[in-house]
């Protein structure tokens, strides 16, 4: 009896830990599939897969300063099927899941992993990956102009699709993150400020604190005293560094 060929898959997540959790479950919930290699950064990715061949890439969007669509246009075309591992905004997941082979939201869950890598090996025969990378670049750099935009924002036990216009601010708490909505409500989430930073800022957000990622939409007035604060709507105050109250202008412009 002939031995199945086995699956190569490679994974480009900046996430030490987010790798390490996807190997595990590949290991224990897709046999089948080898982890040919990993990456942390596009360069590293795009040196691996231009010198060796992969059947699946697990592709997260958001990287530290870059992001898996640079990966893509770097590429052109790659012959595997692409299976995107992201807490990115459910619209612009909707949006690029036609061209995707599937997309997986954080934390993983092994049904849905299972699922996706039997799509992926249904596809691989009956896709042009040229054509998929095209449009999933298109659909990438086309997000900012939709409207009603939703970010995944997952806590231990539920996933929340939040309107990103229902966004007041963030505040960060070492490695977690709360998100002040509007109604009052708040949802912390166990990841940096800083991996949000660069998906809220096109739709009007800035860091003006180490510790705050506001909206510029829902900013109420700048109190003076105090050393000097924002005041938000819902009675919230977000404080502005003094190496950033130059953007207060920028701010109320």
């Amino acid at each position: 009896m002939a031995l199945l060929t086995p699956i190569r898959c490679f994974i480009l997540d900046d996430e030490i830990q987010a790798v390490h959790n996807l190997r595990l479950a590949l290991e224990t919930h897709c046999p089948q599939v080898e982890v040919a290699g990993y990456a942390h950064h596009v360069g590293d990715a795009y040196d691996f897969l231009t010198r060796q061949q992969a059947d699946i890439l697990f592709l997260d969007i958001r990287l530290q300063n870059e992001t898996g669509f640079d990966l893509l246009k770097q590429l052109n075309h790659f012959p595997g099927s692409i299976i995107f591992t992201t807490a990115y905004d459910l619209y612009g997941i909707q949006a690029i899941k036609f061209s995707a082979t599937d997309y997986l939201l954080k934390p993983l869950d092994h049904l849905e992993l299972t699922e996706a890598v039997r799509k992926a090996m249904e596809r691989k025969k009956e896709r042009d990956q040229g054509a998929q990378i095209a449009m999933l670049i298109q659909s990438f750099e086309n997000l900012p102009s939709q409207r009603q935009k939703k970010i995944a924002l997952a806590e231990a036990h539920e996933i929340h699709y939040v309107l990103i216009d229902d966004i007041i601010f963030c505040k960060s708490d070492n490695s977690y993150t709360t998100f002040y909505l509007t109604g009052n409500k708040k949802i912390t989430v166990s990841k940096p400020i800083s991996e949000y930073e660069n998906i809220l800022e096109p739709y009007g957000f800035v860091r003006t604190h180490q510790s705050y990622l506001i909206s510029k939409n829902r900013i109420v007035s700048f109190k003076r005293e105090d050393g000097g604060y924002l005041l938000m709507e819902g009675g919230y105050q977000a404080i502005v560094s003094k190496q950033r109250r130059h953007l207060l202008k920028e701010l109320f412009a």
